[in-house]
């Protein structure tokens, strides 16, 4: 029965009143109404003796209430209302006693209706047994709950709670079938509830994979009857007796899984949870174990750095599942811009190993960048091919003010932080002269240019953080090409020289290194050649083919190129003094 109002607003007089400090006069306890009858139980009073029982009633919850029977009896607990007439009627009772100044009390407000029913939150299964929890009847006569559970022989009367909301079932069976549950209302007359939308238990299990087919397909029962339906279901497994982990989430109308990740001999055990669409209560299903047997496939390959040798030979790292059953395996690479792919076959030990290191001596790092792949083949035909990885390529040039240092920004599947390095190469001495961070691409050594010009030598080091497949985090230097740079060396030419005096021979001056190429030549003003010459070392001394020159102004053109560094060309004119 419902109650549809306490009647608050004389808690709220008497606070107000001046007997605010004074003994109530309580009113009967009003259990429950069944078949137009009303059953209570009387209150103790001690201000003065008992007057009456007044029945209050109205066809309305808000009212107007009428007194419908003064009952002087105190031992009368039970009044039928003759004219109710088929009509839904609202009742409460006051117990008028002989206490001048007292404040009469009025019992809660019941209707003649049966109590409503408290919905059932969820049925869930926790180590083969069954949860379930409900809300509260909105009805005050509710005095408990009765739990049942319906099979295909019928209803079964499992229980009645009579304090809280929840029951565990200890004798149901949810791993063989979805077991299905409702709780009715009851009060102290016996009335029950009508019966309220019915729960079922999740049913999970699951197809084992095929020797060759490693996804394991898991089909579950779908939960219903919440309000708002389910939002989603989540899948959990655990493996080998270790704790289960979320695997994998579906729409709240999907009711199957595919999960790939099982190995060979490994136990397994799912469940499934549905999650409500708004308030998030939970449903979870039995658990299904099972131990598989399959031929255990490739599924991940791991390539890490391509790190560059002294000699341009290529180091390379990779990791995969050493439980794989391969038949082959092969190294594909190639210079960077070029389209001929190399695909060597690659060894493979007995057993596998689970961290592979190969170093490839065809590669020609130092003068180019270079890429990788690590594919393989398993027993059932399944081929893996692993990320691309990219050797660092190193670049440099020789500026007036100091030496430019650039590289391509080292991308990579798995890297998820990036150190770069700048390693100055001085002897046997190496010194960081740089270190930035992913983004910075390049740098300019200012203190490059030594006396001498015998130049510098640089390498990147590039510091990279991988995150495996497996969610594991591994920590590399890889290294790249090394670029040796020679200062551009300062070139002088005389704008004057005499063949008799102390400047005897025109030629230009270098500061310091040595030439890979160099010619000079000498014209007239007529632009006739009078000399040429390819080495530094001879100058032009003021004769044509033996002859004495005249005194006068002539051209020169100088074209020279730096071992090690970049051409130079140079021209303009020279006075020849007799």
């Amino acid at each position: 029965m419902n109650s549809i109002f306490l009647r608050f607003y004389i808690l709220l007089i008497v606070a107000a009143s001046p007997f605010a400090g004074t003994t109530q006069i309580l009113a009967p306890n009003l259990q429950c109404v069944v078949n137009d009858s009303l059953f209570w139980e009387p209150a103790t009073n001690t201000c003065g003796p008992f007057v009456s029982y007044e029945v209050f009633g109205s066809t309305q919850a808000d009212g107007p209430y009428s007194l419908l029977s003064t009952i002087t009896d105190p031992a009368q607990t039970v009044y039928f209302h003759s004219t109710a007439n088929n009509q839904v009627w609202y009742y409460y009772l006051t117990s008028p006693h002989n206490c001048p100044g007292e404040q009469l009390m009025t019992s809660d407000t019941l209707d003649n209706l049966i109590p409503l029913p408290g919905p059932l939150e969820y049925v869930s299964v926790i180590n083969g047994n069954v949860e379930i929890s409900w809300t509260p009847s909105p009805s005050p006569e509710t005095i408990g709950y009765i739990i049942s559970r319906n099979t295909a022989m019928g209803t079964t009367i499992l229980d009645t709670v009579y304090n809280g909301t929840f029951y565990l079932d200890i004798t149901a069976t949810p791993d063989l079938q979805s077991e299905t549950y409702f709780v009715v209302a009851l009060d102290a007359c016996g009335n029950k509830s009508l019966v309220p939308s019915q729960h079922q238990t999740i049913l999970m299990g699951f197809t084992p994979p095929d020797a060759c087919d490693a996804g394991l397909t898991i089909n579950w029962s779908a939960y219903q009857n919440w309000g708002d339906g389910v939002d989603h279901y989540e899948i959990f497994v655990g493996v080998n007796g270790g704790l289960p982990v979320l695997e994998g989430t579906v729409a709240g109308t999907q009711t199957n899984f595919v999960y790939n990740g099982g190995n060979d001999g490994e136990e397994l055990c799912f469940f499934v949870e549905a999650v409500e669409a708004t308030t998030d209560f939970r449903s979870r299903s039995n658990v299904h174990c099972s131990t598989i047997s399959i031929l255990q496939p490739i599924r991940e390959i791991d390539l890490l750095g391509a790190s560059v040798n002294a000699d341009g030979s290529v180091s390379l790292e990779w990791l995969w599942d050493p439980t794989a059953l391969l038949t082959e395996a092969f190294q594909e690479s190639a210079r960077v811009n070029d389209d001929v792919i190399v695909v060597a076959p690659l060894p493979l030990s007995t057993p596998l190993v689970n961290d592979n290191l190969l170093q490839d001596v065809t590669a020609d790092a130092q003068n180019a960048a270079y890429f990788y792949r690590i594919s393989a083949t398993d027993e059932c035909g399944n081929m893996i091919v692993s990320n691309e990885s990219t050797t660092p390529f190193l670049r440099g040039d020789a500026l007036t003010n100091g030496n430019r240092l650039n590289w391509d920004a080292y991308t990579h599947n798995l890297a998820t932080d990036i150190i770069y390095e700048l390693v100055k190469v001085e002897g046997t001495l190496e010194t960081t002269v740089f270190t930035g961070t992913s983004t910075d691409l390049q740098y300019l050594d200012p203190q490059s240019q030594q006396v001498g010009g015998e130049g510098s030598c640089y390498f990147l080091r590039v510091n990279v953080t991988y995150e495996l497949s497996t969610g594991e985090e591994l920590s590399r230097a890889i290294t790249s090409n090394t670029v040796c740079i020679i200062p551009a060396p300062k070139v002088y030419v005389p704008n004057i020289f005499a063949p008799e005096g102390v400047n005897s021979t025109f030629r230009p001056q270098l500061s310091f290194g040595t030439l890979a190429e160099y010619e000079l030549q000498i014209f007239d003003r007529w632009g006739g050649q009078v000399f040429q010459s390819n080495s530094i070392d001879k100058g032009w001394d003021g004769r044509r083919e033996g002859e004495l020159m005249p005194m006068g102004v002539y051209l020169y053109y100088i074209q020279m190129t730096p071992n090690g560094g970049t051409p130079i060309e140079l021209s303009g004119d020279v006075m020849l003094l007799r």
